[in-house]
């Protein structure tokens, strides 16, 4: 059975995010957030809480590699340069040494006596919010391909690996969904790599979430297009996206897609992308 292999040192897994900061990323939603900086934010606590759940007795084990892409302008770069090794993707001890900075921040807590008091927490940041330019998709999704056709030569038995793309809009330069097939087709003996793929707005109205046929989907060539481009969701993640959100009705042969999701949706929805953080064993 697909989606079954052990994650360990041995046999570690890889997630990769593609992280669209043009310049829509930055505009002010109502909350007087950004996009660009709740995204941001989204995905350091995604790979501080990782990082966690890798720490045993002798330091922080390499259950990961993990990279982070982002796209704007007119290129692709990578958001983890700072980690001191060759690869886009980068083992979670060295991205647990080296983040960019701590920052302090202010947290709310419950103090068990019915109260609320605010905590001072130590932050690490590896990724930061950018907002410009244009969306250079396809270029952030070869580059994709040509690191995890690497990744999956070298590790032939791990968990399959995943890619999250978050996008706020249409790629600037051409149709990626030729590129988005080849990334699906990479494969351990595992299974097939998993695709996710979740365009994000201001806004509280729900968007579309986990559809599982075509027809739910809009009838917009951005829409249809990221469908195509996702990955249906295997077994083991289809159970956790119902458990994330107990609310929506997510049937058999749902695509690992999201299309004008607001942004508390967006979160969740990595949530679900980055399951293997917690398939730990």
């Amino acid at each position: 059975m697909a989606y079954q292999a052990e994650i360990s040192r041995r046999n570690p897994t890889a997630i990769l995010f593609l992280i669209d900061q043009s310049a829509s990323m930055g505009r002010v939603c109502p909350d007087g957030l950004t996009p660009a900086h709740v995204l941001a934010d989204a995905v350091n606590r995604l790979l501080a809480e990782a990082v966690l759940k890798c720490t045993k007795d002798d330091g922080v084990r390499d259950y990961f590699s993990i990279g982070v892409l982002t796209y704007y302008g007119n290129d692709v770069h990578d958001a983890l340069a700072h980690v001191p090794t060759d690869g886009v993707l980068k083992p979670i001890s060295l991205l647990a040494d080296h983040p960019l900075r701590i920052e302090e921040r202010t947290r709310t807590f419950v103090d068990g006596a019915g109260g609320i008091v605010e905590r001072k927490v130590k932050f690490p940041v590896w990724v930061d919010p950018v907002a410009s330019g244009e969306t250079p998709m396809c270029q952030a999704f070869r580059k994709a391909y040509e690191t995890v056709a690497l990744w999956v030569l070298d590790h032939p038995f791990a968990f399959p690996p995943t890619v999250i793309n978050v996008t706020d809009g249409e790629p600037t330069d051409g149709d990626p969904r030729e590129l988005a097939l080849m990334l699906q087709q990479l494969m351990t003996d595992d299974g097939n790599l998993l695709l996710y793929n979740v365009h994000v707005r201001c806004g509280e109205e729900p968007g579309i979430l986990f559809p599982s046929t075509e027809q739910e989907v809009p009838s917009l060539e951005s829409a249809r297009m990221l469908y195509e481009m996702s990955s249906p969701l295997p077994d083991v993640i289809l159970e956790a996206a119902r458990a994330e959100f107990p609310q929506r009705a997510i049937g058999p042969g749902a695509r690992a897609y999201g299309y004008r999701v607001p942004l508390v949706e967006a979160i969740k929805f990595l949530n679900v992308g980055t399951l293997p953080f917690n398939f730990l064993r």
